[in-house]
């Protein structure tokens, strides 16, 4: 049984390893940590105890400072023909298939295109119709890094949206797989009457 809980402890931290997302990093190393805390204790290990008893505080702590943490949003409407648009799509282009594999900004007509910034930085993509009285999502996109819920409860809930989107009652999108389902139901989005369609009030 130690030597099994010595195995799960490496497992996680190797797994901790292989994500992108820094608080994903951080809570996945803080498991690893702990049971291979459990497991110095177990098995009289003590320097593997004291030495992951300290990463677990330090994972920890990383993990308080970076859930706390008060970023700034701001909206970037941009035009079609934006070079940062075409760059940003070709970019994360292999991710925009994954979760919106019929999307083509070519296909859309009179297409707003959105960017998400985030401390400046643009790590997100919205782009919609306007099909009154809703607003059509055709992609919702954010760079693996920050999609942690932040960017996308900014875009949809916060409390501007009613001038945002003026004249209009309600989002509506399409779940491309049941993970971007789970996604919408998040963010606060409900199941409509057809298949795969999701709305929200604004």
């Amino acid at each position: 049984m130690t030597e099994l809980i010595g195995y799960l402890a490496s497992a996680l931290v190797a797994v901790s390893l292989l994500t992108s997302n820094v608080l994903r990093l951080r809570a996945l190393n803080l498991a690893g940590a702990l049971v291979f805390v459990l497991y110095g204790a177990l098995a009289g290990a003590w320097p593997v105890f004291a030495v992951n008893l300290f990463v677990a505080v330090v994972d920890l702590w990383h993990i308080i400072r970076l859930r706390s943490r008060r970023d700034v949003f701001k909206l970037m409407p941009v035009g079609e023909d934006d070079p940062l648009l075409a760059n940003f799509l070709s970019y994360h282009a292999r991710g925009i298939r994954q979760y919106f594999p019929g999307f083509s900004l070519s296909g859309l007509k009179s297409p707003r295109c959105v960017f998400i910034l985030r401390n400046l930085l643009p790590v997100g993509l919205f782009i919609y119709t306007e099909e009154k009285p809703e607003i059509r999502v055709r992609l919702d996109y954010v760079a693996e890094d920050y999609r942690d819920l932040k960017n996308a409860r900014f875009l949809f809930n916060r409390p501007q949206n009613a001038e945002t989107f003026r004249g209009f009652t309600h989002f509506t999108a399409e779940a491309g797989s049941p993970k971007h389902a789970g996604y919408l139901r998040r963010v606060g989005f409900e199941a409509g009457a057809e298949r795969g369609i999701f709305r929200k009030k604004i």
